[in-house]
C-alpha cells in the first residue's frame, strides 16, 4: 500500500547490505556451529565436550542466554567434577544441553532475522504491485477488482462521487446573495452593545484586528515550520513529500527557496497558478469516502500554505478576542438571578458563595479551550488541525490542546455526561446533530466574499483568495490531454488557507446560534452538534436552517436528526419542529433512553470492506499495516474510547462486535480462526515457516516483531473484573468494581441532602446571619426549602460539578501483575527514551497495553530466543520498515 516512490535509495541499498551480510553470517555460523558439534561427537570425555562448547560461545560471540547459566562458573565447576565426585554426571549433562541451546538460540535469531528481512523485501517489492485475488473465491459485492494496480478500474462509488464533486465545483450558478448575507450579518452582530470599558463594539473591534494583519516574511525558521505542516498533510505526492523531507535539513537550499519566495510575497499581486492546470487526484479514504486533493508544485505549496497558516492564526486570535468582548453569551437553562442570589446570601450566609468550580463555568472553560474555532491553529508552530480522520497522523503533537480525534471522542463524552446530567436535574435531555452536504466543495465563493467583507477584508487580501480558489484543475487520471476547467464553487482539502476561509463562515453560525440560545453550538468543522432542552433545540434549528438558506449551503439529511431522552416512561414524543433523522455517533447510535447502541448493520458493511483490503494486500506487512489502520484505529475510534460516562456496558458491546467482526472475518472469508491463524498460514505458504510464537506477531518491530495491534487489549484493561467480589478484591491493585454512571450523579444529590440538613441545623439554631448586612437576621420565616436550594445546581453545587467531572475521565485501568521471569526479560532490554516505547528496559514506565501484551506472549519467546529481542537489532531493517510504516495507507478501490 505504500508507495517505494518515497523511499529513500540510500534507505533501499543500506537494507540490501544488512541482508546480504546477515545471509553470509548465518551460513557462515551455521558451518562453524557444525563443526563444534562434530568436534563434540569426537570426544568420549564429557568435561571436554563441555569445554568444546564453552569455547565456541565465546570464539562465535554467542551470548548464554539459557536462565542460569553462567560459563565462567561452568569451568570451574568442570574442574572440581575432576576431583570432586559430588559434582555429578547428570549435572554435567545438563549444562551440555543448556550450552547446546545457547549454540540453537542463536541459530534461531539468525533464521528469524532472515525472515524479517524476507518479509521487507516482499513489502517493498509488492509495494507498487496491484492487489491479490481475494483469498475467498466468492465475492458477492460486484466490484471489479484489477490485479494490476490499485486503482485503474475503480468501483462505481468513486465515479459516482466524482461526478457530484464535479457538479458542484465547477457549477457556475450563483447560490447565495452577497446583499442579503450582509443584512443578515449586520442584524446578527449589530444586536452586540458597546461594553462601557470599551471604546469600541465588539464588531468594530472584531474589523480593527483584521485589519492588524501582518504577514511577515520567510527566513530559515519560518521555512522550516512550513515543510513540516506540509508533510503533516496528505497533499503532496510522495516524491514531493521526500523532495520536502531532504530540503528540511539543507540550510543552504532553504535559505536559496526562503528567498525566492519572499519575491513571490513582494509580488503578490501578480501570483497566478502558473500556465498549467493544477493536477488533482481522486483517494479513497479508509471510511469508504473519496477526496479530491490538488498536488500542487512545491513552491507553491509553501507559499500558500505560509500565507493560510499566518491568516488562519490571525483570524482566530480575533476571534477569542470577541469571545471574551461581552458578546458571547452563556448561561445554563436555569440560572441564578438577583433575587435567588440574595435569597442564598440571606439563609446561607458565608456558605452562599458560588463555588468557582461549577458545571456553567466548566462549560465555558471547556468550550473556548476545546471546541471554539478548534479547526484553526492557535500558532504556526502548530500547523493545519486536520480533521480527525484516521487516516491523520496519530503521532502529531498538539500541546496542551486536544488532538483533532480527541476532540471528536469528546464530543461523544461531553454529550453523555450532558445526557446524564440534564435527565437527572431536568428529566428529560434533546440532542440535536446536523452536517452541511459537501460542505468543502459546495460552499459558495459569494458567500465566502461577503462574510470576508463584513469582517473587514478589503482589496489586495481578497484578490489573492479569489485566484486561489478559481485554480485551473485537471484530474490526473484523465491523463495530459484532459481539458482544464476552473475551480466556481468551493474551497480546496487538506490547505491551512482553506480552513480559515471556511471557518470564517461557520464563525458567523457559532455567534447566531449563541446570540439566540445563551449557549453554544458544538462544531467541529461542519460537524453540528447541540443539546439541551427541547423549546431551546427548537430554537437552535430553526437558526441553523436560517443560516444555511442564507448562506447556499444545504444541509445533509442523512447525517441530521434529533432524539429526546427522558426518564419517563410516558415521555412525549418529539417535536416536529426537530429533525427525524437517528443521531449517530461514529459506529454508535444515541436512543430514547441515552443509551448507545452499536449500528449493525454499518459494522457489516466495514467488516465486508476489510475483508476486500485484506484480500487486496500482497505482503505480510501490508496486511498488518492494513489491520492497524483499519481495525484498531478506524473501527476502535468509531465504537467510542471508553469513559466514566459511558459505562461497562459499553466496554462489554464493543468486546462482542470486535469478537463477532473476527470470527466472521476469518472463519467465512479466509478460512482461518483468527488473525494470527490467517498470517501464520500465509507465511507458511510463501517463506516455508512454521511454529512461530505469537509473540513475533504483536511484539514492536524494535525487537523484531511485527508490532500488530491488538483492539481488544485497550478494553480488557478497563474491564471490570469477573468474579466474586472476594475474588474482585484478591486481584492484583484490588480494582474495584466500576460505578454505573448513574450512581455518581445520585451519590451527588445525597450528598447534597446531607448538606442542605446541615445548614438548616445551624440557620435554626441562629448561627447564620446574612452576608448583606451583618445586623441583618432573619427571624420567624422558615429555612429554604430542599427544592430552592438545588434549584441551580449547575452554579452552585460543588457535589454535581465533581461528579460531572468523574464521568468525563478514563476509566481506571487495571494493573497487569509481572512476573519474575518476565521482569528479568524486561530489565535486560536497553531503556527507551522514546515517549511510546512499547517494550522495553523498564517495566514501569511501559504502557499498559505493552505491558499486557509483554506478560501475555513473553513466555513462547523467551523459550524460543532467550529473551524478548527475537533477533540481531543491527541486522535488522529496522529504518526501512520504520519508514514504509510511516507512509500514508492508500486504499484499494
Amino acid at each position: 500500500m505504500a508507495s517505494a516512490a518515497a523511499l529513500s535509495e540510500s534507505m533501499q541499498r543500506i537494507t540490501k547490505s544488512k541482508l546480504n551480510v546477515l545471509k553470509e553470517q548465518h551460513s557462515a555460523y551455521e558451518k562453524k556451529k557444525q563443526v563444534t558439534l562434530d568436534a563434540t561427537q569426537g570426544e568420549s570425555d564429557l568435561s571436554s565436550q563441555i569445554n568444546i562448547l564453552l569455547d565456541a560461545l565465546i570464539v562465535h560471540d554467542v551470548p548464554a542466554v539459557v536462565p542460569n547459566l553462567s560459563t565462567d562458573n561452568v569451568r570451574r565447576f568442570i574442574n572440581q567434577h575432576r576431583n570432586d565426585p559430588s559434582v555429578s554426571t547428570a549435572m554435567l549433562q545438563g549444562w551440555k544441553a543448556d550450552l547446546e541451546r545457547c549454540l540453537d538460540i542463536h541459530s534461531q535469531r539468525y533464521q528469524h532475522a532472515s525472515l524479517y528481512g524476507q518479509l521487507v523485501t516482499e513489502w517493498l517489492e509488492q509495494s507498487n504491485d496491484g492487489p491479490a485475488a481475494p483469498l475467498s473465491s466468492s465475492s458477492d459485492s460486484g466490484d471489479e477488482v484489477s490485479h494490476e494496480s490499485f486503482e485503474p478500474v475503480g468501483r462505481q462509488e468513486m465515479y459516482d462521487q466524482r461526478k457530484e464533486w464535479e457538479s458542484l465545483v465547477f457549477d457556475t450558478a450563483t447560490k447565495s446573495d452577497p446583499e442579503k448575507i450582509h443584512d443578515y450579518l449586520g442584524t446578527l452582530f449589530g444586536s452586540t452593545t458597546q461594553s462601557k470599558k470599551l471604546t469600541k463594539t465588539p464588531l468594530e473591534a472584531f474589523r480593527s484586528t483584521m485589519k492588524d494583519f501582518d504577514l511577515g516574511r520567510f527566513d530559515n525558521s519560518s521555512m522550516r515550520w512550513c515543510i513540516t505542516g506540509l508533510l503533516k498533510l496528505d497533499l503532496l505526492a510522495p516524491s514531493k513529500r521526500a523532495a520536502l523531507s531532504d530540503i528540511e535539513n539543507n540550510d543552504l537550499l532553504l535559505d536559496e527557496m526562503a528567498d525566492v519566495l519572499n519575491i513571490q510575497l513582494d509580488n503578490l499581486d501578480q501570483w497566478t497558478w502558473g500556465d498549467q492546470p493544477v493536477a488533482i487526484e481522486l483517494r479513497r479514504q479508509v471510511n469508504g469516502k473519496y477526496r479530491v486533493y490538488m498536488d500542487e508544485e512545491i513552491l507553491q505549496a509553501l507559499l500558500i500554505h505560509f500565507i493560510g497558516l499566518k491568516w488562519a492564526v490571525h483570524f482566530k486570535n480575533a476571534c477569542i478576542k470577541f469571545f471574551h468582548s461581552g458578546a458571547w453569551q452563556q448561561s445554563p437553562y436555569r440560572a441564578l438571578d438577583r433575587n435567588a442570589r440574595a435569597r442564598r446570601e440571606d439563609h446561607l450566609g458565608s456558605n452562599a458563595s458560588i463555588p468557582k468550580k461549577n458545571i456553567r463555568n466548566t462549560r465555558r472553560t471547556d468550550y473556548e479551550q476545546h471546541y471554539f474555532m478548534t479547526q484553526l491553529p492557535s500558532s504556526v508552530l502548530e500547523g493545519s488541525r486536520g480533521y480527525g480522520d484516521v487516516d491523520d497522523d496519530e503521532d502529531d503533537e498538539f500541546g496542551d490542546k486536544k488532538s483533532p480525534m480527541e476532540i471528536k471522542q469528546s464530543l461523544l463524552h461531553l454529550v453523555t455526561t450532558e445526557s446524564l446530567i440534564n435527565t437527572s436535574l431536568y428529566g428529560s435531555f434533546t440532542v440535536l446533530q446536523s452536517d452541511f452536504k459537501w460542505f468543502g466543495p459546495s460552499i459558495p465563493h459569494t458567500t465566502i466574499f461577503a462574510v470576508l467583507e463584513f469582517l473587514g477584508l478589503k482589496g489586495r487580501w481578497l484578490s489573492f483568495f479569489r485566484k486561489f480558489l478559481e485554480a485551473p484543475l485537471r484530474f490526473m487520471q484523465d491523463g495530459p490531454e484532459a481539458p482544464t476547467t476552473v475551480r466556481r464553487r468551493g474551497i480546496p482539502i487538506e490547505h491551512a488557507l482553506s480552513d480559515f476561509l471556511g471557518e470564517a463562515v461557520l464563525f458567523c453560525l457559532d455567534f447566531a446560534v449563541n446570540q439566540e440560545t445563551k449557549t453554544n453550538l458544538y462544531r467541529f468543522h461542519d460537524d453540528l452538534w447541540f443539546w439541551g432542552q427541547e423549546d431551546v433545540c427548537i430554537n437552535a434549528w430553526k437558526t441553523i436552517e436560517e443560516f444555511a438558506r442564507i448562506m447556499g449551503l444545504s444541509l445533509n439529511e442523512k447525517k441530521t436528526g434529533a432524539v429526546q431522552i427522558s426518564q419517563a416512561s410516558d415521555a412525549a414524543q418529539l417535536s416536529e419542529s426537530l429533525p427525524k433523522g437517528k443521531v449517530q455517533w461514529g459506529f454508535l447510535i444515541l436512543n430514547r433512553s441515552g443509551d448507545w447502541v452499536i449500528n449493525d448493520e454499518e459494522v457489516d458493511e466495514h467488516t465486508e470492506e476489510l475483508r476486500r483490503q485484506l484480500a487486496a494486500c500482497k505482503s505480510v506487512f501490508a496486511t498488518v499495516q492494513a489491520w492497524n489502520v483499519y481495525v484498531s484505529r478506524f473501527l476502535a475510534n468509531n465504537f467510542g474510547q471508553p469513559q466514566v460516562c459511558l459505562g461497562q456496558r459499553h466496554v462489554d458491546m464493543v468486546i462482542s462486535t470486535i469478537d463477532k467482526i473476527q470470527q466472521r472475518l476469518f472463519s467465512d472469508a479466509f478460512g482461518a480462526s483468527s488473525l494470527i491463524g490467517y498470517l501464520k498460514r500465509i507465511i507458511a505458504e510463501r517463506f516455508n515457516v512454521t511454529d512461530l510464537p505469537d509473540g513475533f506477531f504483536y511484539f514492536p518491530i524494535e525487537l523484531g516483531g511485527l508490532q500488530l495491534r491488538n483492539p481488544l487489549i485497550p478494553l480488557l484493561l478497563v474491564r471490570a473484573v469477573e468474579g466474586t467480589e472476594a475474588q474482585k478484591d484478591r486481584m492484583v491493585g484490588e480494582h474495584k468494581k466500576q460505578k454505573d454512571p448513574k450512581e455518581w450523579i445520585q451519590e451527588a444529590f445525597e450528598k447534597e441532602e446531607t448538606e442542605y440538613e446541615n445548614l438548616k441545623k445551624r440557620f435554626d439554631e441562629g448561627e447564620v446571619r446574612g452576608t448583606r448586612d451583618k445586623s441583618y437576621r432573619l427571624e420567624n420565616q422558615p429555612f429554604m426549602s430542599l427544592e430552592e436550594y438545588t434549584r441551580y445546581r449547575e452554579e452552585t453545587s460543588a457535589h454535581l460539578f465533581n461528579a460531572y467531572d468523574a464521568l468525563r475521565q478514563e476509566p481506571e485501568v487495571q494493573d497487569i501483575s509481572v512476573t519474575s521471569e518476565v521482569k528479568a526479560a524486561i530489565e535486560k532490554l536497553p531503556r527507551s527514551r522514546q515517549t511510546n516505547p512499547g517494550i522495553h528496559g523498564s517495566w514501569y514506565s511501559m504502557t499498559p497495553y505493552y505491558q499486557w501484551v509483554a506478560q501475555l506472549y513473553a513466555g513462547d519467546v523467551l523459550k524460543r530466543f532467550g529473551g524478548l529481542s527475537m533477533g540481531e537489532k543491527k541486522l535488522l531493517p529496522i529504518g526501512l520498515v520504520t519508514m514504509l510504516r510511516n507512509q500514508k495507507v492508500r486504499w484499494q478501490g
